[in-house]
């Protein structure tokens, strides 16, 4: 038994006609009859009486009819489905991505999209580099963006973006009045680190096991959330190293003020990550070509030209 076998069942049952059936099938009516035939030897029974003038169904033809329209159903609604992906009227798209970008510059993309495409769904996984990559590797997503911490063989990346690292405290902070400060005066005061696995924390470490030795800092308090980072410097305790976009408004506002470290000037890089020779969705590569095309990142360019030579 075969689908074309099975098809011309169907059309056969639905009409009642050998003739009509070749007509909607654009085939010959003995190929109808062949086909119908071929179904019954290969089953073994009988499908149609034929001994009128109009055929009709045998007991098995009614069972086997209502398995097929179960299954032509289906294939109506398969047909359907990846014909509204096709025209990105439905779908979804699984995002991973860093605190940073997820929380100071997807949103905007992700509106943008939305406005467009309403009937696409957009699932954001947020984490730190470290888990952001363990859902990448996991297949749980379609594409993630994060800290190259370190490669992985199986996985393709691409810098997108640089995010410049600034190092705050509050407004009402001894330090703030200074504005620029020597290391010195930069141990004399407790430090908030961003949590294991985070990029930020990855680097900070790095200079500070380089220019104050492994035994700094020796107070400070450890926080997962960026947010919760911002508010204990905000309420007076101590400084923290944060990703520019993360602390923009608060010190658009005063809030916070930020602090010149001498030889301190570094930078975060994010990457796009995805799996080696993926398949990536129709909505999905929509996505990527339009935040390609707003340039939202600092290197905007490199994903434009990781896309015009496919993933």
């Amino acid at each position: 038994m075969n689908i074309d076998q099975l098809r011309a069942f169907y059309t056969v049952a639905r009409t009642g006609s050998f003739t009509q059936a070749a007509g909607k099938l654009y085939i010959t009516q003995s190929a109808v009859s062949q086909q119908v035939q071929a179904l019954e030897h290969s089953l073994g029974i009988t499908l149609f009486d034929r001994s009128g003038k109009k055929v009709s169904l045998t007991g098995e033809g009614e069972i086997l009819l209502s398995y097929a329209k179960r299954l032509f159903d289906l294939y109506g609604e398969i047909v359907s489905l990846f014909e509204l992906q096709r025209t990105l009227k439905k779908g979804k798209i699984s995002i991973a991505s860093t605190r940073v970008l997820g929380t100071y510059y997807l949103p905007q993309m992700i509106g943008l999209f939305n406005r467009q495409y309403p009937e696409i769904e957009i699932d954001l996984k947020l984490g730190n580099s470290h888990r952001i990559l363990e859902i990448i590797l996991e297949g749980e997503v379609d594409f993630g963006f994060a800290g190259k911490i370190r490669s992985y063989s199986r996985l393709k990346s691409v810098l997108v973006h640089q995010e410049r690292l600034l190092i705050v405290c509050s407004s009402d902070h001894y330090l703030a009045s200074k504005r620029k400060i020597g290391l010195d005066e930069l141990i004399k005061y407790p430090f908030i680190w961003r949590e294991k696995g985070t990029q930020t924390r990855k680097v900070v470490k790095h200079w500070f096991e380089e220019n104050l030795g492994r035994n700094y800092p020796q107070k400070f308090i450890e926080l997962e959330n960026v947010e919760a980072a911002k508010r204990i410097v905000e309420a007076g305790y101590g400084i923290t190293i944060i990703p520019e976009a993360a602390v923009k408004r608060e010190i658009d506002s005063g809030v916070l003020m930020d602090i010149e470290l001498k030889g301190f000037d570094h930078f975060v890089d994010f990457h796009l990550f995805y799996f080696k020779g993926k398949i990536v969705g129709k909505a999905a590569e929509t996505f990527l070509k339009m935040l390609a095309g707003i340039r939202l990142f600092s290197h905007s360019e490199n994903l434009k030209k990781s896309l015009k030579l496919g993933f």
